[in-house]
């Protein structure tokens, strides 16, 4: 198996080899540097995608998850001083890639740090809780665990929780990490969000539907036949 270097001043080497795990965000960011730039969603997640490519098997991947999720979370949200450091423009990337050698060097990662320098030599620091976010759920699917958001109207019991668990491991076919949280605007039923999709099953979004449904048949009929809707409220 190649290995890909991770010194310092990897950044000018990668911009070059495209078949380096890592080249793909590089690209990316030329890219928004020349043409558009991209939404932040979405530039995390290629940067989430090259970082877990470059630290190889899924063991390695979750070190490199857990580095960022400790770094978005005890270094930068509650240093927030730091934060606006490593995202201020009146400091030069190579200042900032000197802090973060400095900061993290021997306490991440070799491939956690490098892909905090390439993020800081593109000016992209302040994605890192993006990226963070990323990476966790793009290791999750790879582990074959997939993170299940589920929000109900009341509390689960636990028997219940096992239910659902269960359920959802058979039509995902995957293990299921599920968040749950309650939320009593929900009246009664369920959300489940997985991914991108969603699935609504609450009583207050049925309602919502049949009140819009009643305002469109309202809306038709008064377009089929204006002229005896205008009577019938001249009479009024």
């Amino acid at each position: 198996m190649r290995r890909w270097p991770l010194e310092a001043g990897v950044t000018a080497r990668l911009a070059g080899d495209s078949k380096h795990p890592m080249a793909e965000f590089i690209q990316a960011d030329r890219t928004r540097d020349t043409v558009f730039d991209v939404d932040a969603e979405r530039l995390a997640r290629v940067y989430a995608q090259a970082g877990l490519a470059a630290a190889g098997d899924v063991a390695a991947q979750e070190t490199v998850v857990t580095d960022l999720e400790r770094i978005a979370e005890e270094a930068l949200k509650r240093n927030p001083k730091f934060a606006e450091v490593l995202a201020s423009g009146l400091i030069s990337e190579e200042e900032k890639v000197g802090i973060l050698d400095r900061v993290f060097g021997g306490r991440v990662a070799p491939t956690t740090l490098t892909l905090l320098k390439v993020m800081g030599r593109h000016g992209r620091l302040g994605l890192v809780r993006d990226v963070a976010r990323a990476a966790r759920g793009l290791w999750l699917t790879r582990a074959g665990r997939i993170p299940v958001e589920l929000e109900t109207a009341y509390p689960l019991d636990p028997a219940l929780e096992q239910e659902v668990l269960r359920s959802f491991a058979h039509v995902l076919g995957a293990d299921p990490i599920v968040t749950a949280r309650v939320n009593p605007e929900l009246i009664a039923g369920f959300v489940i969000r997985v991914g991108d999709s969603v699935y609504d099953g609450s009583v207050r979004t049925q309602l919502e539907h049949t009140r819009h449904a009643m305002i469109n048949r309202a809306v038709e009929a008064i377009q089929r036949r204006p002229e005896q809707f205008f009577s019938m409220n001249s009479k009024a």
